[in-house]
């Protein structure tokens, strides 16, 4: 019997509760983007210093939507640049990470663009193409993977 290749698939909304480990960020709500090819997380307060050989970036992270109390921090290794342009025309250079992404029960290395604008709604915009092989998308749903519950502020805090 041959299986159907789309029952394999995790079944995602346009919204999702997307997890971090390595960034320490246990939970952040991330817009899926259909028409992206690059994964954007929205930082703070970055600097970048050399480890040996390695260029390194720390950074903060509000993983709470309309919440500036709630701060992240993380270290890592830069995997490259990038030149983004953003929708009013600006265009910069932006630094870009490697790191492991949970969403639902799925575990992923993708990479990571890491923007110092904070006046977008989601702090994290998941590029869909990134993790096409793997998900099934419902554009009409949201949190099919699951709802996070009312104490994530004190979890973060």
């Amino acid at each position: 019997m041959k299986k159907n290749k789309n029952s394999l698939l995790l079944d995602i909304g346009w919204c999702e509760w997307v997890s971090f480990p390595a960034l320490k960020i246990p939970a952040i709500e991330a817009e899926v983007i259909v028409d992206s090819r690059q994964s954007v997380l929205t930082i703070f307060d970055y600097s970048t210093f050399k480890e040996g050989e390695d260029l390194m970036i720390s950074f903060g992270v509000h993983p709470i939507q309309d919440n500036n109390d709630v701060e992240v921090y993380s270290v890592m290794p830069v995997k490259t640049r990038r030149l983004v342009s953003f929708e009013n025309g600006d265009r910069d250079w932006c630094y870009v990470i490697e790191t492991e992404m949970r969403i639902g029960s799925m575990k992923k290395n993708i990479d990571l663009t890491l923007v110092n604008r904070e006046d977008t709604t989601f702090r994290l915009q998941l590029a869909a193409k990134t993790i096409k092989n793997l998900v099934k998308i419902n554009p009409q749903k949201s949190y099919l993977t699951g709802h996070i519950l009312s104490g994530l502020n004190s979890s973060l805090a």
